[in-house]
C-alpha cells in the first residue's frame, strides 16, 4: 500500500516537471527534406519519436512470437490438440453411457491422430469386448501393443478379460498365470485371477490365493469380505471325505478343513452349520456341540438350534439343558420349541415333548411339527390324538404344497 502511494506520488511530480519544462521553453524542430517540410516542438518531436520506437518494437516482438518456438504455431498445434482430445472425450462419454457400437467406432477412429492413442486403444478394446465384437477386440489389442510396448501388460489384461467374459477360462490362464508369477503383487492381475478361479469353482486355489488378495488390497474390505466368504462357504458345502480312508482320517480332513478358516469366521452361523453337517457325516460331531451353544449364546441362530435337536446326536442332556436356558429370551420361538421337543424324544420325555410341540404348534403350524407331535402320541398310547395330528399335517402339508 506504501509503494503504491509512493509511486503515485513520483508519478504526479514526474508530470508537474514535464509541463513545467514544456512551459518553460517548448522548443523546435525544423525537418525539410526536398519539398517536404515539418515543423513542432521538441515535446511533440519526442512524443512521435516513443510511439514509433514501440510501435516498431510490438511489430517485431509480433513477428517473432508469430514464427518462433511459440506463438502461432503453437496456438495453431493447440488447437488441433484441443479437436482431438475432444473428439476422445467424446468417445469415452459413450463408453461411460453404455453406447458400446458407436463408441468403438469414434474411439478407433480417434486413435489414429489422437495425443493419447493408447487411451483411445484401450477403450475402444473395451467397448468391442462388451458389445460381443471378440475378435476385433483382439486386433485392437495387437493395435495397442505394437503401437506402444509399455501398455504390453495392460493389453494382456484387456485380452484376459474378453476371454472371460467369453467364457475361454483356459486361455484367460495361459495369460494371466504368467503375468501373476511375474507381477504378483498386481492388483489387477490378482482379480483377474480370483475371477477365474471363482468362475470355474477351483475354491482350494482361490482360498490359497486370498492371502495375497488381502495383502496389496486386490479389493476392498467389503467385497474382500464377501469372497473370503464365499469361498469358505463353497469349501465346506462341496467337501466330501475321501471314501478309501479310514473313519479316523477323514475325520482328520474334516478338522484340517476348519483349521484353514479364519477365526473371526468361525463364530458365523451358516459356516458353523455347514462344519457340523460334515462332522455328522463323519460321526464326530460331539467337539462341535460345545462351539455351536457357545455361538448361539453370542448370535442368535434359528440353523444352529435346529441342528441342536437332531436325532443322533449325542449329550442330549447337555443340549437341553442349554436350549432350556433360551426359553426364558426367546419363550415364542417355534424353531426353538420343536428343538427342544426333539431333544426330549431322544431322552424319552414323552410328556415334556407333547407340550414343547403343541407349544410350537400354537405359534406356527408346521407339518413336520405335527408329525412329530403325532409320533409323540403314539408313544403315550393316545392312538386318536396321533390320528388327529397326522391328519392336519397332511392337510396342512396339501395346503402349502398346492399355495405354491
Amino acid at each position: 500500500m506504501r509503494g503504491l502511494l509512493l509511486g503515485t506520488i513520483i508519478s504526479l511530480l514526474f508530470g508537474a516537471l514535464t509541463i513545467w519544462l514544456m512551459q518553460q521553453d517548448g522548443g523546435y524542430v525544423f525537418i525539410n527534406f526536398q519539398n517536404f517540410t515539418v515543423e513542432m516542438t521538441v515535446w511533440v518531436a519526442l512524443l512521435l519519436y516513443l510511439i514509433v520506437t514501440a510501435s516498431i518494437v510490438w511489430f517485431f516482438s509480433l513477428v517473432k512470437w508469430g514464427v518462433g518456438a511459440g506463438g502461432l504455431r503453437n496456438w495453431w498445434v493447440s488447437r488441433a490438440s484441443s479437436k482431438k482430445i475432444n473428439t476422445t472425450k467424446q468417445g469415452l462419454i459413450l463408453y461411460a453411457d453404455h453406447e458400446w457400437q458407436r463408441a468403438l467406432e469414434v474411439l478407433t477412429k480417434s486413435a489414429e491422430r489422437s495425443i493419447m492413442p493408447e487411451v483411445d486403444l484401450l477403450f475402444a478394446v473395451r467397448s468391442a469386448s462388451k458389445g460381443g465384437q471378440i475378435e476385433e477386440a483382439r486386433s485392437l489389442i495387437e493395435k495397442l501393443k505394437s503401437s506402444n510396448p509399455k501398455f504390453y501388460l495392460l493389453a494382456q489384461k484387456s485380452l484376459a478379460e474378453i476371454y472371460i467374459q467369453d467364457e475361454s477360462f483356459d486361455l484367460a490362464l495361459e495369460i494371466i498365470t504368467p503375468m501373476a508369477d511375474e507381477r504378483p503383487e498386481d492388483p489387477g492381475v490378482l482379480r483377474l485371477l480370483a475371477d477365474v478361479l471363482h468362475l470355474t469353482e477351483d475354491w482350494t486355489s482361490l482360498q490359497l490365493l486370498l492371502q495375497d488378495m488381502h495383502r496389496f488390497k486386490a479389493l476392498d474390505k467389503s467385497d474382500m469380505a464377501l469372497l473370503e466368504f464365499d469361498v469358505y462357504q463353497n469349501l465346506l458345502s462341496e467337501f466330501q471325505a475321501d471314501p478309501d480312508l479310514t473313519l479316523q482320517e477323514q475325520k482328520e480332513q474334516v478338522a484340517d478343513l476348519w483349521d484353514i478358516i479364519p477365526k473371526r469366521l468361525k463364530t458365523d452361523s451358516h459356516l458353523s452349520c455347514f462344519y457340523f453337517d460334515l462332522l455328522v457325516s463323519v460321526n464326530d460331531c460331539e467337539k462341535m456341540i460345545p462351539i455351536m451353544i457357545k455361538n448361539v449364546n453370542n448370535s442368535w441362530s434359528d440353523e444352529l438350534v435346529l441342528r441342536l435337536g437332531e436325532t443322533g446326536i449325542p449329550k442330549p442332556e447337555f443340549r437341553l439343558a442349554a436350549a432350556e436356558k433360551w426359553l426364558v429370551k426367546y419363550p415364542e420361538n417355534s424353531i426353538l420349541l420343536f428343538t427342544l421337543g426333539n431333544i426330549c424324544c431322544q431322552l424319552k420325555f414323552w410328556g415334556k415333548a407333547r407340550d414343547y410341540f403343541s407349544s410350537a404348534l400354537a405359534i406356527e403350524p408346521n407339518p413336520k411339527i405335527f408329525a412329530s407331535l403325532g409320533e409323540v402320541m403314539i408313544q403315550i398310547g393316545e392312538v386318536d390324538a396321533a390320528h388327529d395330528a397326522f391328519r392336519r399335517g397332511l392337510i396342512l402339508g396339501n395346503q402349502e404344497g398346492f399355495s405354491k
